[in-house]
């Protein structure tokens, strides 16, 4: 080997493992800042609005009764006020909270069901204990912080009724209403009084005045804490050892000088490790599977305004630089990536012989730099259209393993934490989408880990280290996946969710993206198994992670943050910022500050996702779902028989005795977007649903006698719209054309036309390079549904459906076919 060669290997091998380091050094941050200050709830009061009964045995009116309950029979179906305060500094001065609050709907299926399973430590062998999960033994709720000037006009309305479901649930526009609650009540009953404090026992999250508080008791506390959170100080007369509270908010703000006071009456006991890491929070593990960055992916097919030829950003044009003279040295062709501020290693433009070119991906190792698919939802920012007009929910099954119960030291205390997981990403996907999530399963294993995997639970394995059968988080979802597979489809539930104390370092989640619904499994290019699953670490709030992953489910891509550029693959702050500053769920590190809403982007990506490529099968109206209980009036649900079912709500529009509409209503508005207040079918004047464009889609209008709105209804395909001469037909309701769809799709590449519907047989977007490189550049998405494709056909779910074969028109092509 002559020196010159020795000098360019070495070169080239100095160059890639400087590359190799400088991508690698940002792919993971570390966890999220410690929690630096709690605080100890020091009073608190309980008061149950008082409950309704009929007047008379067989009379429809119900009264409400002037008497509360003691707060020692709290059932699930009441609605209560909860007061509490809480210390903002080590004085004496207390900031007062009060949250009105109803039982969470739809959170609990009528059929579900709890496998308690039970290890053996002698035969190693497993037993199953199968329990109903009644709605009545979930004490969940959600509701509003209420302004404390206005506490008494707001209960005054309880009391009187005036807010009725659904009104209540919009309730966020009213101006009392300063934050949202969701909490989970452990125990009251104990409590001897409304103020007896130290017999109640719950936990949750809330929102005052847009800071992000969270309620856990002082031993979960203890449990879930990373070791570098604050140790609080025990009540020693509380049940739990007291409410242990904390609040959202930056380093900046916390004050690292205050004192502490180590009497058992102590409600502020902030104490601080030693050295306090500065970096960003824990990580989803999302973008290092190759399944989820394919840009092949449907989640990426049906929107992608990302162009294709990005020039690489100035601060890295050395690498490209050098990438160059050594391709050229060594006779090789050249890729252009995007190495952008992202280190985004998603896809590369290379120019082959060939006329048509694409977007390929760089690797299929799930353990290398993420391969980024090639959408980020720019179009669809803020927007809705695709998510569903009437409520509905998707039941989902949870599994707790050995490692997340040993955490929590008990099956009951994993129960309890997870159904407070549930309860508070099911309000926030109910609010974000119109879709609320409920528990049909849930599967609870031994706090002892096997020696070896089972059959019935092959996920069920202690952490990387622990033995020689540990999994990894990645690997964890694989075979949990491969579970789900095989589980089948009967249990009813949409997802599959697993529960685990192994992070893989400073990764806490991972989850497959856009496959909800999905009950089978596939084994993928890269060796995985994929379903529709993922898989959440324990932490102190833990439902922020869960909420996250459950969104990759539903297609959510990650949000942008610090360094991104508005070409990157992830959602941007808005048209014209992309850093969202790991402010919402899906930011792919959480932070300090991360909020507990999804981003406008996310919105969009979710929303549109569900119109166009995501399985919807196994969402359903609250009222509609199967079961194959005993039929049960009061469950929620509406069964053959019957008319309506309340459930858990007062209604005037049914008697939730016999589940029959009360005299005179024909439906019910809880569920039904063509119901009237006043329980009768809407005019048909009303509009439910409003077209996405005027010339090429329909105002979808109630009928008068059907408290559904019709289905969605678009001009035809093909009809010319918008201005003279712009050459713009409807497809899918919307006005557009090939060209448009370029000019859209292309932005910074100069696509201006698209190239004629015969020049592929495929529905990408296909535009006219104006650079000559290539007749035809090739979009790593589709063209809109109607759009026409191929020698006479229409796009159709991304295929080109109809029409003739192309070589039809080519003779040469179809004789040499035939040969």
């Amino acid at each position: 080997m002559s020196l010159m060669t020795t000098s360019l290997f070495i070169c080239l091998f100095l160059v890639l493992s400087a590359l190799h380091d400088f991508l690698h050094v940002h792919a993971h941050s570390t966890r999220s800042p410690p929690i630096q200050q709690v605080f100890q709830l020091h009073s608190a009061n309980l008061f149950i609005l008082p409950r309704s009964y009929p007047t008379t045995q067989d009379s429809k009116i119900h009264k409400r009764s002037l008497q509360s309950p003691p707060p020692s029979n709290l059932r699930s179906d009441d609605s209560l006020l909860l007061r509490f305060s809480i210390p903002s500094s080590p004085s004496n001065f207390s900031i007062h909270f009060s949250l009105s609050l109803r039982p969470t709907p739809n959170l609990i299926h009528p059929d579900a069901r709890i496998n308690y399973h039970s290890l053996d430590p002698l035969t190693g062998r497993t037993s199953i204990k199968t329990d109903p999960l009644s709605p009545d033994h979930v004490m969940a709720y959600t509701g509003w912080v209420i302004e404390e000037t206005a506490v008494e006009s707001w209960w005054a309305e309880e009391h009187a009724s005036l807010l009725r479901s659904p009104d209540w649930a919009s309730s966020s526009h009213d101006p009392r209403v300063i934050g949202w609650a969701r909490i989970l009540v452990h125990d009251t009953s104990k409590m001897l009084d409304v103020n007896h404090l130290n017999e109640l026992v719950w936990e949750g999250s809330f929102e005052y005045k847009q800071q992000l508080w969270h309620v856990k008791p002082h031993d979960l506390f203890l449990r879930t804490k990373h070791s570098n959170d604050v140790i609080p100080l025990q009540m020693k007369s509380h049940a739990r050892g007291g409410l242990v509270a904390w609040r959202e908010v930056k380093t900046s703000q916390v004050d690292h000088n205050l004192s502490r006071n180590q009497s058992d009456s102590t409600h502020f006991a902030p104490q601080y490790p030693s050295q306090l890491p500065t970096k960003p929070s824990s990580i989803c593990g999302h973008d290092q599977l190759t399944f989820n960055i394919n840009p092949d992916h449907d989640v990426y097919q049906y929107q992608d305004p990302r162009p294709l030829h990005l020039s690489p950003p100035r601060s890295s044009s050395w690498i490209t630089s050098i990438l160059d003279i050594i391709n050229s040295l060594f006779g090789l062709p050249s890729y252009h990536q995007n190495f952008s501020n992202q280190f985004d290693l998603g896809s590369y433009s290379y120019t082959p012989p060939s006329r048509l070119f694409k977007r390929q991906t760089m690797s299929s190792d799930i353990s290398g730099p993420a391969n980024k698919a090639s959408s980020n939802f720019f179009n669809s920012i803020g927007s809705t259209v695709g998510c569903p007009v009437e409520a509905k929910v998707v039941y989902i099954g949870v599994a707790a393993d050995c490692t997340y119960v040993s955490k929590y030291q008990s099956p009951e205390a994993a129960r309890m934490a997870i159904l407070n997981n549930l309860n508070s990403l099911s309000a926030l996907y109910l609010k974000s989408f119109n879709v609320s999530l409920g528990l049909v399963e849930l599967n609870i294993q031994s706090a002892d880990c096997p020696a070896q995997p089972t059959m019935d639970a092959p996920w069920n394995v202690g952490c990387v280290g622990s033995s020689e059968h540990g999994l990894d988080l990645n690997q964890r979802l694989s075979v949990f996946s491969e579970w789900r597979g095989a589980k089948g489809g009967g249990d009813g539930a949409g997802l599959w969710h697993l529960m685990t104390d192994c992070p893989a370092g400073e990764e806490v989640g991972v989850a497959w993206l856009g496959q909800l619904c999905k009950t089978s499994s596939e084994q993928s290019g890269s060796g995985q198994v994929t379903s529709g699953t993922g898989v959440s670490a324990s932490s102190p709030t833990e439902w922020t992670v869960m909420a996250h992953e459950i969104g990759h489910n539903f297609g959510a891509i990650h949000d942008c943050g610090t360094g991104c550029s508005m070409s990157d693959t992830c959602c941007p702050m808005s048209t014209s910022s992309c850093d969202s500053g790991s402010n919402y769920i899906m930011s792919p590190s959480s932070s300090s500050n991360s909020g507990t809403e999804f981003s406008a982007c996310s919105i969009g990506n979710i929303c549109t996702t569900i119109r166009n490529s995501l399985n919807t099968t196994c969402l359903v109206s609250p009222g509609q779902q199967k079961v194959i209980s005993l039929k049960q009036c009061g469950n929620g649900i509406v069964e053959p028989g019957e008319d309506c079912d309340p459930g858990e709500d007062d209604s005037p529009c049914c008697d939730s005795r016999t589940c029959k509409f009360s005299q005179g209503s024909v439906c019910d508005p809880k569920n039904s977007v063509c119901c009237t207040l006043s329980c009768q079918f809407a005019s048909p004047d009303l509009t439910c649903r409003r077209a996405v464009n005027p010339e090429c889609d329909f105002d979808e209008k109630c009928t008068g006698h059907s408290s559904s709105c019709p289905a969605d209804k678009f001009v035809e395909d093909n009809r010319v719209c918008g201005p003279a001469g712009a050459g713009l037909t409807c497809a899918s309701g919307v006005c557009t054309s090939r060209d448009q769809q370029c000019v859209e799709h292309g932005v910074g590449l100069g696509l201006k036309t698209g190239c004629p519907p015969s020049a592929t047989d495929t529905c990408e977007i296909a535009c006219k390079d104006p650079s000559g490189q290539a007749d035809c550049i090739l979009l790593g998405t589709n063209f809109v549904d109607g759009t026409s494709c191929g020698n006479g056909g229409r796009c159709e779910l991304g295929k080109c459906k109809g029409g003739k074969p192309i070589y039809e028109n080519h003779p040469p092509i179809k004789s040499l076919l035939s040969d």
